[in-house]
C-alpha cells in the first residue's frame, strides 16, 4: 500500500465522519424545530408524532451520503420519497478533492456536477479543519459554514 492509498483510506474515514455530523446536524435542528413548534403550539399532533419517531429511531429524516469519482468526492444530501418509497439525492452539499494535488480539501458546490474550485473552504488535512468538520456542532446540514466570511 503506496502513501497515497493510504491517505485515501483515512479520508474516506473522514468524509463517512462528516456525513454523520451532518446527519445528526439535520436531526438535531430538526428536534429543535418540532418542539419550538410544540411550544408554540402543544395541540400541534404532527410535531408530536414527528418527535417520537425520532426518538425511537423510526423516522427517515433526510442523510447525507458521499460518491467517489475520479478528482473528487460529492457529498449528497438525501431525502425519502414517501409516494415513490425510496430515497433520493436532492442536493450537493460539498465536493472534496482525492486527486494528489487537492486531497482532502473542501469546496461549496458551484452546481450538481462541479464544485466551486475558486476558494478552499476547509482541508481534511488541517487538524482544526478536521475537528470542525466531524463536529455536528460546528457543521450546518444546510451548507450555510462553507460560504466564504
Amino acid at each position: 500500500m503506496t502513501p497515497d492509498d493510504t491517505n485515501q483510506t483515512f479520508l474516506r474515514r473522514y468524509v463517512d465522519d462528516y456525513c454523520k455530523a451532518l446527519d445528526e446536524n439535520y436531526k438535531q435542528d430538526t428536534i429543535r424545530s418540532l418542539e419550538h413548534n410544540l411550544q408554540r403550539d402543544p395541540e400541534c399532533t404532527y410535531s408530536a408524532e414527528q418527535l417520537v419517531k425520532i426518538m425511537q429511531g423510526k423516522a427517515k429524516l433526510d442523510k447525507f451520503r458521499y460518491y467517489e469519482g475520479k478528482k473528487y468526492i460529492k457529498v449528497v444530501r438525501e431525502e425519502y420519497d414517501e409516494r415513490e418509497d425510496r430515497w433520493r439525492d436532492t442536493t450537493v452539499h460539498a465536493f472534496i478533492g482525492i486527486a494528489k494535488d487537492i486531497l482532502g480539501n473542501v469546496y461549496k458546490p458551484a452546481s450538481w456536477k462541479a464544485p466551486a474550485t475558486k476558494h478552499v473552504r476547509y482541508s481534511f488535512c488541517n487538524k482544526q479543519d478536521l475537528l470542525f468538520l466531524t463536529d455536528p456542532r460546528c457543521v450546518g446540514w444546510a451548507g450555510g459554514y462553507l460560504y466564504l466570511r
